[in-house]
């Protein structure tokens, strides 16, 4: 292994660079890489975080910088903007001696304002797929005279869907011009863009005896999914952490942790995709000037983000797989200081957390999460919301067997409301039945009209046309005549 960067044969304005950072002596990925990238080779370099491959690459383009020469002379393809913002500060750090022109190239930021930049002179971009591609498009860039190019974190690239992107600027530079690809892992993606771009490129891999730092104490709490966020913050409390990134697997996720430790009380924000690029700056200036402790994140934050000071770091949602899970952990315990890596997983990931403890050769510890108040108090409040909504539950299971068997009776008194079958004979005796009632009614009217005659006749009074007709001449003795039947004689 090389002694010391002096062996390389930079230029002294380079070193100067070098010893202001207090680099001591070349990494395993820059002993092996600086030489062949020096040569004008393509490279392949296989290597885990925190490995040095940003110098590796990055020593050897600042060496042969041309500072006289307008032309863009590097371009670098970064996954995120996280990631190309960090770049372009090691490369202003790596080349203050230099006067090198930088420039980084990314979405969230006012485009108006990086097309003034390019108009001036810029030697090295460094910048996501996506705001390239749109500058070359735009005609705002060329890189007709470059002559390297770098992909870093391309399987991070071709994870998150830049595949086309890339291509289309990689065919948008020159054919005579070194590639170097720098990736974490070699998936099938990335094989087949190496293949198709880059010239015989020699592969280095890089495996330490073991990925995770050693002064990082790793361990994880088993917690059901309904006690994950009481479970989080009783560890904070318990813990008392000096800085803390919480990783969360979703934006929705990161928003809503982000507002419960609020809610109790403790300095969190929220760093996700979605957030403009200043306000993502603006947040990651406040937590290294240590203005709030918990930064609730996605992976973006993952690759490209180093702070110092960081203690803990949480997985709330653990990562699908041990990559990501190793660039997590190593945002902690970095620069030779202590730091733990805490996971809540369910039941079913211990398998997981074995897999990723054989990969990165650590130990990784189960431990008994011992409940504090927050955890306490939610289960209480769970189990008397489980309660009332098993209640409401069977209520809704009467009512819903009652609706069945409304259902199930709805034909029956469809069938009586409408002329259903019957026994023969029985419409017989129902039509005797009304003749019976109609013959009554019938009887009964006559006699109602009957008797109110006879009460009209009692009614009548003397002086009536009934009473004038009935009254003696004189001498009446006031009882009515007889009829002449033709035998009698009147009396004279």
């Amino acid at each position: 292994m090389a002694k010391s960067f002096a062996s390389f044969g930079f230029r002294p304005e380079l070193m100067r660079g070098i010893q202001d950072l207090y680099y001591k002596e070349p990494t395993p990925i820059q002993e092996e890489a600086i030489p062949l990238i020096l040569e004008g080779k393509d490279v392949i370099g296989q290597a885990q975080t925190g490995t040095g491959k940003t110098a590796a690459f990055m020593l050897p383009i600042l060496n042969g910088l041309l500072e006289g020469k307008r032309d863009i002379q590097a371009l670098i393809l970064t996954p995120t903007r996280e990631l190309s913002i960090q770049i372009a500060k090691e490369v202003e750090k790596l080349g203050k001696h230099l006067n090198v022109n930088v420039l980084s190239l990314h979405g969230g930021t006012d485009i108006d304002r990086q097309l003034s930049k390019l108009k001036e002179t810029v030697h090295i971009v460094v910048g996501t797929p996506g705001r390239v591609l749109d500058h070359m498009k735009r005609g705002s860039l060329h890189f007709g005279r470059i002559s390297t190019l770098v992909l870093d974190e391309a399987d991070k690239m071709m994870e998150m869907g830049f595949l086309e992107d890339v291509e289309q600027v990689i065919v948008g530079t020159p054919s005579q011009r070194q590639v170097l690809l720098f990736s974490a892992t070699m998936p099938d993606l990335v094989k087949k863009l190496a293949h198709r771009f880059m010239k015989q490129p020699p592969h280095l891999k890089i495996e330490g005896k073991q990925k995770t730092v050693e002064q990082i104490e790793q361990f994880y709490y088993v917690v059901n999914q309904s006690d994950k966020t009481d479970a989080l913050v009783d560890v904070l409390e318990q813990e008392q952490p000096y800085l803390t990134i919480v990783f969360a697997n979703t934006q929705v996720r990161v928003q809503q942790l982000t507002a419960r430790l609020q809610e109790n009380g403790l300095t969190a924000q929220a760093l996700y995709g979605d957030l403009s690029q200043n306000k993502r700056e603006q947040l990651m200036k406040q937590f290294r000037e240590i203005r709030f402790q918990y930064l609730i994140a996605t992976d973006i934050a993952a690759r490209g983000l180093d702070v110092e000071g960081v203690t803990h770091v949480i997985n709330y949602d653990l990562p699908n797989d041990v990559e990501s899970y190793i660039h997590r952990v190593g945002r902690t315990g970095r620069a030779g200081q202590k730091g733990k890596a805490i996971s809540l997983i369910s039941p079913r990931q211990k398998n997981l957390m074995g897999r990723f403890a054989k990969t990165t050769k650590a130990s990784i510890e189960e431990r008994i999460l011992q409940a504090g108040r927050h955890l306490d108090a939610g289960r209480r409040q769970r189990a008397e919301e489980r309660e009332a909504h098993f209640i409401e539950l069977r209520k809704q299971q009467q009512q819903e067997q009652k609706k069945e068997k409304d259902k199930e009776f709805a034909p029956v008194r469809e069938a009586i409301k409408k002329k259903a079958k019957v026994k023969p004979g029985y419409k017989k005796k129902l039509a005797r039945e009304l003749d019976e009632l109609q013959t009554k009614y019938e009887q009964n009217r006559r006699r109602a009209e009957a008797i109110a005659a006879r009460k009209a006749g009692k009614s009548a009074k003397p002086g009536t046309a009934a009473g004038k007709g009935g009254s003696n001449r004189a001498g009446n003795t006031g009882k009515p005549n007889r009829p002449s039947n033709g035998k009698g004689r009147s009396r004279g």
